[in-house]
């Protein structure tokens, strides 16, 4: 019961945290939940647990007054306004007084999206580091040809097909060399494809 109440307490501080210009909405929100769903996350099982919980029904909508009951049962006195402003910010597609589970997963949804953006962004810094040899903060074609020759996956592809994977594709702005932000555009499977067309 104490990690409910703990929970519950994380979710009206993230509920009330989130202003509504930042929550995530509509095709986003929804493509955030089938990504945890998909990549089996434990917050996502978590959070569906606690949406039933909470659905006294269990019509799969989470009402006002279920909500408060469900908080009560837990220990957990709120405010009316609290409770509102709670509701409010989830309530959102369709504003109908009910919330469904990707609303109720909107503030865990938002966290995972945020931990996801910092993870590729330490991925990219990762890949700054090994590429960029001289701590130029450019990535050169050679560079970036000798910081794949570790991948066992790459080592049989030709250097010419790095190359040409470089100029015509990582390359963006043709200017010869890789910033970070080109570094951070690449997707690894579009070279490992290269692999597999030159095989």
């Amino acid at each position: 019961m104490a990690r409910w109440a703990a929970w519950v307490a994380q979710l009206l501080a993230l509920v009330l945290v989130v202003q509504s210009s930042f929550a995530l909405q509509g095709e986003e929100l929804h493509d955030t939940v089938g990504k945890m769903k998909d990549a089996e996350h434990d917050k996502f099982t978590k959070s569906h647990k606690k949406f039933r919980y909470f659905d006294d029904d269990k019509d799969e909508h989470i009402t006002r007054t279920e909500f408060q009951e469900g908080l009560s049962k837990l220990g957990y006195r709120t405010t009316d306004k609290k409770l509102d402003h709670i509701m409010e910010e989830l309530d959102r597609e369709p504003r109908d007084g009910k919330v469904n589970f990707v609303e109720f997963m909107r503030p865990t949804a938002l966290k995972y999206k945020e931990e996801q953006e910092l993870q590729r962004d330490a991925d990219t810094d990762r890949a700054m580091e090994h590429f960029d040899a001289n701590f130029d903060g450019l990535v050169s074609p050679g560079e970036f040809y000798e910081g794949l020759q570790h991948l066992p996956a790459l080592k049989k592809v030709p250097e010419k097909a790095i190359l040409d994977f470089f100029t015509n594709y990582a390359d963006a702005n043709q200017d010869g060399f890789l910033s970070y932000e080109e570094i951070d555009a690449v997707d690894p499977e579009v070279m490992y494809s290269a692999e597999e067309n030159e095989a």
